[in-house]
């Protein structure tokens, strides 16, 4: 029996910029939190997704989770998020129940939740680079998040990297780390004759390092014997179609638009590897996605990707595009791949989501225990 069967049935609120459905974003952090939630109603819970507007967006229930939605739902994502930040302390204040899970959100990572509301905040800091953003954007967000951690008092990390900053920022915040899982569903993608190499992700050249990989690529584009292929949607769209015919490479770089579901199932079944060449990310759904999918990861070296041992990636120094396109080259090895195909694959059995689920429980149980505490002393 899981542990959460057992506990105190909980209301729980998720605030989370993004929504599986969202045409403009649908990210890993929407698909985790819709994961996690819908177990969590199927232990019992109630869970309720405050996330923002979109066109065409409805607030809804699916598997059981309520869907709201609140800010500008226009076509420009930066707009929205512009409008979500601010409209969300209106909405919190609104928010009862026991445990209310803010999803820290970009360019300044946190949202100041606590101050708005006496139901304990957990943090799962999804967005937690806002020193990242500062350099990208010549506006002082880091400054933001330092001052915003003080007002925390738990955090669900991904990884240690994660607890750590968390810690330097705010000494007395309690963790637990909790990594994501992964579906079941990649676990059985079947692979066909390699065909192509896969990046998929977000358009964002500053974050996804979509710049560095087609100029690594255009380094050896004439010994690999596999095309580029680039899936996935946003604002720099136009950036990379420009890159791409600058350095030569219609020929051999395909964009394909954005790949979910069979698409993107099939899209990975004829992968021969994932580049992963991001500038910054947390431990990334996507990443887990592809190693059930039996691809191996290449990426750089980051403190982020320390998670990723060396039979399942390979990594080199950041940001270096010389030494990245000769990993590239060596990543096409029909040997190697065959080896760390394999072990990818087997390495990414040990993330569920349900026993992500079930940590989560655990930690929301202490939370509500310290909280009791802290309340009894006080009165």
């Amino acid at each position: 029996m899981h542990k959460l069967t057992i506990m105190k049935k909980l209301e729980i609120s998720f605030l989370d910029f993004d929504d599986i459905r969202n045409p403009l974003l649908n990210a890993g952090q929407a698909r985790a939190t819709y994961e996690v939630a819908r177990r969590l109603v199927k232990r019992g819970h109630k869970v309720t997704s405050i996330c923002s507007r979109y066109p065409g967006y409805k607030d809804r229930t699916e598997a059981g989770v309520v869907y709201k939605h609140i800010g500008l739902g226009s076509r420009f994502i930066r707009l929205n998020n512009f409008f979500y930040i601010f409209a969300l302390p209106f909405m919190v204040r609104k928010l009862s129940g026991d445990i209310v899970i803010e999803c820290f959100t970009s360019p300044i990572s946190t949202l100041f939740s606590p101050l708005f509301t006496k139901t304990p905040v957990v943090v799962l800091p999804s967005m937690f680079n806002a020193k990242e953003f500062s350099k990208k954007y010549h506006l002082p967000f880091h400054w933001i998040e330092k001052f915003g951690m003080r007002f925390y008092k738990y955090i669900m990390p991904y990884s240690d990297v994660d607890s750590a900053k968390a810690k330097f920022l705010n000494p007395n915040i309690i963790y637990k780390i909790i990594p994501e899982g992964v579906g079941e569903e990649y676990f059985k993608i079947k692979h066909k004759k390699p065909k192509h190499i896969l990046f998929l992700g977000r358009f964002d050249i500053a974050q996804k390092g979509i710049d560095l990989l087609l100029k690594s690529y255009s380094k050896v584009a004439d010994k690999i014997n596999y095309p580029l292929v680039i899936a996935g949607h946003g604002s720099d769209e136009s950036k990379i179609r420009n890159l791409i015919e600058m350095l030569g490479l219609s020929e051999k770089v395909k964009m394909v638009g954005s790949a979910y579901g069979a698409k993107k199932r099939r899209l990975m079944s004829e992968a021969l590897f994932v580049a992963f060449p991001s500038r910054h990310d947390e431990m990334c759904l996507w990443t887990l996605e592809a190693l059930a999918g039996s691809l191996p990861i290449v990426c750089f070296d980051l403190p982020e990707s320390s998670w990723l041992n060396d039979k399942v990636s390979l990594k080199t120094e950041p940001f270096d595009i010389t030494k990245y396109s000769e990993l590239l080259l060596v990543a096409t090895d029909s040997k190697l791949s065959k080896y760390m195909s394999k072990k990818a694959r087997k390495f990414a059995k040990g993330y569920s989501w349900d026993e992500s689920v079930e940590e989560c429980g655990s930690f929301f149980k202490t939370i509500l225990r310290l909280e009791r505490s802290s309340s009894e002393v006080l009165n």
